[in-house]
């Protein structure tokens, strides 16, 4: 990647990550997922409400990876997207629907933490 970020004096992030940046470390999980939400215009901030007080119910009782919350919700919330293609294709990656649920879950991670 050409143009990067700098986080601090020892890691620089690039500004735009593609998949090849994830899977060899460059940027974790969260980051990449979140430049392909953000790609996407996905944003949970004004989700509905009580969905979200269930993604912050299972933050605060441990479940990082939002486990608790059914797989089968994931997917519903998934298949109704538009433009999901195009940005996975932008960042180097490819449409699946485990990339849209970790996309999700990454996007209503982040309205909860931005929520509080």
């Amino acid at each position: 990647m050409s143009s990067f970020i700098v986080s601090d004096s020892s890691q620089t992030i690039p500004l735009y990550p593609s998949r090849a940046d994830h899977m060899n470390g460059t940027v974790d999980f969260a980051t990449y997922y979140r430049a392909v939400a953000r790609t996407a215009g996905i944003n949970y901030a004004h989700a509905e409400p009580a969905f979200l007080a269930r993604v912050k119910a299972a933050l605060d009782k441990g479940d990082e990876h939002l486990n608790t919350i059914p797989l089968g919700e994931w997917d519903r919330r998934g298949a109704g997207l538009f433009g999901i293609a195009k940005a996975f294709k932008a960042h180097g990656d490819c449409d699946s629907l485990a990339g849209r649920v970790c996309l999700l879950k990454q996007a209503a991670r982040d309205a909860v933490q931005e929520a509080n």
